[in-house]
């Protein structure tokens, strides 16, 4: 597989951003969708020439197609990034259907559909292909108060593993990544929003053991190595790039004397 074009949904802020500008550093031909249409401009004129940011809905399947088309005439769809989702909070007592709704439509079905566009490229014409798909800690572990999101991240893993094993036989690969917390600009709005912004920071970053929140380019590093041929036996993987928030159950206080050898107490 060479660097041909790859999709990236969701690409104007944040992760998506930082995975588009990535992937077209790495040599990709790079194809955003974007439902903003500042930060798709904006976008636009970072990647430059050989790129395009396209402004729409990822949950509409019209758009994933028009996307899918617009890669094809960069360059041979090699690659897909299902990165867009939306942070809408709720219980399973008191639901806001339409929020329920708008959570599965882009959190879930737009991976499912834009993963579907990929392959049915890729089988017609008898090509290979990598898909990374954007999951979250929210699809191995329950957090109150994000019930429908955390369904929908768990259905992205699950749709993973099953284009790694429904495709692997003809060489397409699927995997995900599963991020913390991270610097986006929700997260920077939900810190100063807060009424202790300092101590919202510092309770955000010790649910990891790192004790910080990730950064956008941490992600897109690790997607930039998953669709590459680099991870060309990697597939059906969900891979935490957390700061090793899943790695435990509980936060016990760190080891003082450790913690002062590195000037850290």
């Amino acid at each position: 597989m060479g660097l041909g074009s790859v999709v990236v949904t969701g690409a104007g802020d944040g992760i998506g951003r930082a995975i588009a500008i990535r992937l077209a550093a790495d040599g990709w031909k790079v194809v955003g969708l974007e439902i903003n249409g500042e930060t798709a401009e904006a976008l636009g004129k970072k990647l430059g020439d050989g790129h395009r940011v396209l402004c729409g809905d990822a949950s509409e399947r019209a758009m994933l197609a028009q996307a899918r088309e617009a890669a094809e005439e960069l360059a041979p769809l090699e690659g897909w990034v299902n990165n867009v989702g939306v942070a809408l909070m709720g219980n399973l007592h008191e639901p806001r259907d339409a929020d329920v709704e708008r959570v599965f439509a882009v959190n879930l079905m737009s991976h499912f559909w834009g993963s579907s566009e990929a392959i049915r490229t890729w089988v017609a014409r008898r090509a290979t292909g990598s898909i990374v798909n954007v999951s979250s800690v929210h699809g191995r572990s329950a957090f109150n108060m994000w019930a429908a999101y955390d369904v929908a991240k768990a259905g992205i893993d699950a749709l993973t593993r099953y284009i790694a094993v429904e495709y692997g036989p003809i060489g397409i690969r699927a995997n995900a990544v599963a991020p913390g917390a991270v610097r986006t600009s929700l997260v920077q709005r939900v810190i100063r929003d807060s009424p202790d912004s300092t101590r919202a920071e510092r309770e955000m970053s010790i649910q990891h053991p790192l004790e910080r929140i990730g950064e956008p380019e941490e992600i897109a590093a690790a997607v930039s190595w998953l669709i590459s041929s680099e991870a060309s036996f990697v597939t059906g993987q969900s891979l935490a790039v957390d700061g090793g928030l899943t790695s435990r159950c509980y936060r016990y206080e760190p080891d003082a004397d450790l913690l002062a050898r590195y000037g850290k107490a």
